[in-house]
């Protein structure tokens, strides 16, 4: 009759758990997350939408998504989104 110690369980848990190790050791660093944009002439941070402290709509580059600056930053022309015409 064979009677089983254990040890070949606890080696299969020691086994299980370094394969664990090596597998997290492997997965690297986290990525860092992206910084908000920044205003160029005030160095405060863009928002996407319009908001109490954000009312000025400007575009940084031609074609880029509109943001939103604080109203006392005095932002170039070239920059700025013009509102859209009435009919």
């Amino acid at each position: 009759m064979y009677i089983n110690d254990g040890g070949s369980m606890k080696k299969a848990v020691l086994l299980i758990a370094s394969i664990a190790l090596v597998a997290v050791s492997f997965a690297g660093p986290d990525k860092p997350k992206a910084k908000a944009v920044e205003c160029p002439v005030c160095h405060m941070a863009l928002s996407k939408t319009k908001t109490k402290t954000n009312t000025v709509a400007v575009r940084l580059k031609k074609g880029g998504p509109v943001m939103y600056c604080c109203s006392g930053c005095k932002m170039p022309a070239s920059v700025l989104v013009k509102p859209a015409k009435k009919k």
